[in-house]
């Protein structure tokens, strides 16, 4: 805009909106009625265009925020839990040879819906009812080398990385050592196997029975 002198600059406005159009022409149009008048002033424009400034500083603020949002918000999305797990059936194998152990075997699968590869481990946690009827946990972590104690070419033990490929599955079996003497006496309730991203998010499936593994 160009009176007496005076020559004001917008700007590129090529990228706003229609109501940010309006609002700006608006805002022009004042300050034509303005600067008309005899006794305008130079002080007068420069609060016009300081006026102008301000208003297209604050759409671009305004823009600035939402695209700040959005991207929050993806980034709160790319950290929620994106798989799923299933169990398919769980037993328990006692070895043969001293000293004993008991091996609890959970054959699941780990889904991966994500578009990327993904990370995970996995930990069994037994939750059993002591004499006073208080409610006990333990946690144990799933070892693959237990697989050299259980004779059967059928099990397919899961690496204790467990990495599975983008939107794709695998479908193995989690083991754990059954802790000597923990449980004499008590009863168990319940096993929970519980999967956890590197994110930290996790997913869980429950059972109360597991069968014996056949020895022979």
């Amino acid at each position: 805009m160009y009176r007496q002198g005076c020559f004001i600059y917008l700007g590129d406005v090529t990228n706003i909106n229609h109501n940010q159009r309006m609002t700006l022409a608006y805002i022009l149009l004042q300050a034509i009625n303005q600067t008309a008048q005899p006794t305008v002033t130079i002080w007068t424009v420069i609060a016009v265009a300081a006026t102008i400034i301000s208003a297209f500083s604050a759409y671009q603020s305004r823009g600035f925020a939402k695209k700040s949002y959005e991207l929050a918000q993806q980034n709160y999305g790319d950290r929620q839990a994106d798989f799923s797990l299933y169990l398919h059936e769980a037993y328990r194998w006692s070895t043969q040879a001293e000293p004993i152990k008991k091996i609890l075997l959970f054959h699941v699968a780990v889904f991966n819906k994500s578009d990327s590869k993904s990370s995970f481990k996995a930990d069994l946690e037994i939750e059993y009812i002591r004499d006073d009827d208080s409610v006990a946990r333990v946690i144990i972590h799933h070892n693959e080398n237990h697989k050299s104690e259980i004779p059967k070419d059928s099990i397919s033990a899961f690496p204790n990385d467990i990495r599975v490929e983008e939107r794709g599955m695998m479908s193995k079996w989690l083991m754990f050592e059954q802790p000597q003497n923990a449980f004499a006496g008590y009863r168990i309730d319940k096993y929970t196997i519980k999967v956890t991203d590197t994110q930290g998010n996790c997913q869980t499936s429950e059972c109360s029975i597991i069968k014996e593994f056949a020895n022979g």
